[in-house]
């Protein structure tokens, strides 16, 4: 309770699932026990009869214990899937396609990782009704701080249109210019509408460096 549960041994936290003993064993000899004899990639391999297989675990903790390595494996598999890979413009619409909805208008960030991971989603500003900028180094600052390989930038237009402005050109080739100084990846900027959505990078209108 003091430490937190991220303190706690491989085989205190197997004790907490088998929840006791038996009259012949602490439950905390048991666990480490089971953990010296199969590992605990061995024990994550059981399945009900094998562990009911062991002296000392019956049928309700072998269930238990199946049921949280199962809770395990669904939130490892939970998050491998919000992390996959924003390789193309679609990926990254996907990210920031809730932003076509939106009354005004929002500047937002995607910072990737070295595999194009999203590492973090952040607004970085919220205009008025047809424009937002803010500084390079509030746009960079995210990127520091995530440890981001590359960024992606994404805003919405409330009138409808897709197509890149002349601000938009000129503040993309701005944040191009601040990224480069600072050897992180400027990968693309969308405009994002109810409609779709438009890829600078697509158009050949991302400036030099920035390599997705």
């Amino acid at each position: 309770m003091a430490r937190g549960v991220g303190a706690l041994s491989q085989a205190e936290l197997l004790a907490l699932l088998l929840g006791g003993g038996t009259h012949r064993e602490h439950v905390l000899a048991l666990a480490t026990r089971l953990i010296r004899q199969h590992s605990l990639d061995g024990l994550c391999r059981l399945d009900l009869p094998g562990w009911v297989a062991i002296d000392g675990i019956g049928t309700a903790r072998a269930g238990r214990v199946l049921a949280g390595l199962e809770l395990g494996r669904r939130a490892v598999a939970a998050a491998e899937k919000d992390q996959a890979s924003i390789s193309t413009p679609a990926a990254a619409w996907q990210q920031v396609r809730d932003l076509g909805s939106e009354r005004r208008e929002h500047l937002v960030g995607l910072y990737l990782d070295g595999r194009n991971r999203l590492l973090a989603r952040e607004t970085l500003s919220v205009g008025s009704l047809n424009t937002t900028r803010t500084h390079p180094r509030e746009i960079l600052e995210p990127a520091l701080r995530h440890l981001a390989l590359g960024f992606i930038l994404a805003h919405n237009h409330p009138g409808g249109s897709c197509e890149p402005s002349s601000e938009d050109l000129e503040f993309t080739r701005g944040i191009g210019r601040a990224a480069m100084l600072l050897d992180i990846g400027f990968y693309d900027h969308l405009v994002v509408t109810r409609r779709g959505f438009t890829s600078l990078r697509e158009r050949g209108l991302m400036p030099a460096g920035g390599t997705w």
